[in-house]
């Protein structure tokens, strides 16, 4: 009984922080400017260039999480390796799109991150590593940004830059598998049961994904 009430509680608190990150979110540079209709192409150009490491690099965290989770949370290594398989090509979605706007600058690939995109990176890393389970918290923030604000820009980015909707794939297709994912990652830790440590690290987790995923939309390029 005592275990249960733990995890109930626990779920609950992560919840609170997930929403919290979430509904924080759109209190970034680019937010604004989208709703202000002073984004243009260029902020375009250079929040795909921004976001390109993220997304490539974020299935390798995926799985090695997956890979260091001990086997009591054998659904979230599950979870996570499935979840690192899908998001694999997810980066080759920038760069189609930066091709079908006509941008001729250097690619992505070829450019170092941004040092906000290098500092979230490094989270998605450490947690890794250090408490591969709360790498699903992480995701839960992600994924939750995505499902929640992700179509909305998606369509304001259409309207504002008179662009067509196969040049904002990247947003437009994470904000339908986004949803999704959010409830599974919800049952997914919910099944794990985790240790009181381990719902510290998630918490922790989650609250510094918020910022730190914030920080990318929010640096010098686009004030």
């Amino acid at each position: 009984m005592e275990s249960g009430n733990r995890a109930a509680l626990g779920l609950k608190t992560l919840r609170k922080c997930i929403n919290e990150a979430v509904e924080g979110f759109p209190r970034n540079a680019v937010c604004e400017r989208l709703l202000k209709g002073t984004f243009t192409l260029h902020h375009y150009t250079s929040l795909l260039g921004t976001l390109f490491h993220q997304t490539y690099y974020g299935p390798y965290t995926l799985a090695r999480a997956a890979a260091n989770c001990p086997w009591r949370y054998s659904r979230a290594k599950e979870y996570l390796i499935q979840h690192a398989e899908e998001e694999r090509g997810h980066w080759r979605w920038i760069l189609n799109d930066l091709e079908s706007i006509g941008y001729e600058g250097p690619s992505p690939i070829s450019m170092l991150p941004h040092y906000t995109t290098q500092a979230y990176i490094g989270l998605n890393y450490y947690v890794a590593e250090e408490a591969p389970i709360a790498r699903l918290a992480i995701a839960a923030v992600l994924e939750g940004i995505g499902a929640k604000f992700g179509n909305a820009y998606a369509k304001t980015l259409v309207d504002s830059l008179n662009l067509q909707p196969r040049q904002v794939s990247f947003f437009r297709n994470h904000a339908i598998t986004d949803e999704g994912h959010v409830k599974d990652l919800d049952v997914i830790i919910e099944s794990c049961e985790p240790s009181q440590e381990d719902w510290g690290w998630m918490l922790h987790a989650a609250a510094m994904a918020g910022r730190y995923y914030h920080a990318i939309y929010d640096h010098e390029a686009f004030k």
